[in-house]
């Protein structure tokens, strides 16, 4: 890195030339800042007006390297991916040598996988090759989320420069909850699951506990119950499974049909695999099965809880050989339901399990081709497992499935 500083250093636009990088010179907004790991060096970005700065040279130093682009035309991009990575992406360019800086938030890292873990990495290329690749120590970054975001709005910017648009939620650095006001209704949300949210992008997911409780309090919706539950379930530093069943049985028990099957999949999860909870896999197939196919009349379901739905049914069927084949049966039903979705592994099992019934010759299958189409326009059992992008057929499906589930359960019973 320092060889190409030498060899590009000449032709840079400098600024500021005597600022020290570990903090902006008067007038600029610190976005993110830190030390690159293994090197006695640190790499900044600010915002000084309607332009984004980067700098990059030893601590307390003037830097070795600065770079301006307008806020207008900066190459920034959003990246929001698997593992809840919450990345924004700037790059600067100087001819055809480009200091690409991203940074964010990580799950799924050692040595705590359900915490959000800071990252940043610099990659400098020339002409589209690779010269170096340096990472941030996480113990030095220090970023402002959605500072950039909001300069590029404030100058009305919409798109990043990948075409995609760029994100319209309040940007917001909430004080802690219990220096907040009062929730209060804002469109089909409330301002405390909003805090909450902002603290999340954050990385504060502490803080957006707190304000997802606060919320779950004031009662104007459930979707601050459902943050917080799963904060309480799945963080290791927050975890309290009390609190989890608790927050949770509120939205499962609600109408909101988005979240309500996922909390129901929960619960249904922690009884199913003793999870804070005594096992019990009937209790947990009477959640899954809310999950799946009963939550709600829109029949939006949690694909995954289809899954888990299956293992229950197996799990407490009878001992008679006529129970494994009524249990394969709803089984199958059930990640046929969670194929409808598009989870291309639910649809696997159901057709692997259609499989085997074949060659086994299960009585299941019998039965399940002659009811099939008293309840809709699918003819046959193996065409019950099916995955369309329309969502038209694929609620006709659901509703199909479901008169077949309601069925095979009640001649079970």
């Amino acid at each position: 890195m320092e060889r190409l500083i030498r060899v590009f250093g000449a032709a840079l636009l400098c600024l500021w030339a005597g600022a020290a990088i570990a903090a902006p010179p008067p007038g600029e907004d610190a976005v993110l800042r830190c030390r690159i790991a293994g090197q006695d060096r640190e790499a900044a970005i600010s915002i000084a007006g309607t332009r984004a700065i980067y700098r990059y040279g030893r601590p307390g130093q003037a830097p070795e390297l600065t770079l301006a682009s307008p806020l207008s035309t900066l190459d920034y991009r959003r990246e929001d991916g698997p593992g809840d990575t919450i990345g924004e992406i700037a790059t600067f360019l100087n001819g055809d040598t480009a200091y690409r800086f991203a940074a964010g938030f990580r799950d799924g890292q050692a040595p705590d996988p359900t915490a959000l873990h800071p990252f940043g990495l610099l990659t400098v290329s020339r002409a589209g090759k690779a010269l170096a690749t340096l990472s941030c120590r996480p113990d030095t970054i220090a970023r402002v989320h959605d500072r950039l975001l909001a300069g590029m709005r404030a100058i009305g910017r919409e798109k990043g420069s990948d075409g995609a648009w760029l994100p319209n939620y309040p940007i917001d650095y909430p004080p802690p909850a219990a220096r907040s006001p009062p929730c209060k209704a804002e469109s089909n949300v409330d301002s405390c699951w909003s805090s909450g949210v902002s603290a999340a992008r954050g990385g504060d997911l502490r803080a957006a506990l707190e304000h997802h409780d606060k919320s779950c309090a004031a009662g104007l919706i459930t979707a601050g119950c459902y943050e917080a539950g799963k904060l309480y379930l799945h963080n290791r530093q927050l975890r309290d499974y009390a609190r989890a069943r608790q927050r949770l049985a509120r939205v499962c028990d609600g109408d909101d049909p988005g979240q309500g099957p996922y909390a129901c999949k929960y619960l249904g999860w922690m009884a199913l695999t003793g999870t804070g909870v005594e096992r019990d896999p009937a209790a947990a197939r009477d959640l899954l099965a809310r999950a799946c196919f009963l939550h709600n009349d829109a029949l939006m379901i949690d694909p995954e809880g289809c899954h888990f739905l299956a293992r229950a049914v197996r799990e407490t069927r009878g001992p008679a050989p006529r129970d494994a084949d009524r249990a394969d049966y709803v089984a199958y039903l059930a990640l046929a339901q969670g194929c409808t979705d598009g989870a291309e592994t639910v649809c696997a099992e159901a057709r692997a399990l259609h499989q085997r019934a074949m060659a086994g010759r299960a009585a299941w299958i019998t039965r399940c081709d002659r009811d099939a189409p008293h309840h809709g326009d699918i003819e046959s059992c193996a065409g019950l497992a099916r995955n369309d992008a329309d969502y038209d057929v694929a609620r006709a499906t659901r509703r199909q499935l479901l008169a077949l589930y309601r069925e095979a359960v009640a001649a079970r019973d």
